[in-house]
């Protein structure tokens, strides 16, 4: 009995390490994520602004 306690003991400090690891990816993921946002945001009001710059094209 006292080996299938530790057994269940280890895998349960197993499970909770691989939760902690599984929880700092997502956590490092949605930073990430919402970085890429913020610089396409940023890189789509600098497009707007130079097109405004820009002499009227024919094309428009």
């Amino acid at each position: 009995m006292k080996e299938v306690g530790n057994n269940m003991k280890r895998s349960m400090a197993k499970q909770q390490a691989a939760m902690a690891r599984f929880q700092a990816k997502q956590k490092e993921y949605l930073i990430a994520k919402e970085q890429i946002t913020a610089n396409i945001d940023e890189a789509r009001q600098i497009w707007r602004a130079t097109l405004k710059q820009l002499p009227n094209l024919p094309f428009d």
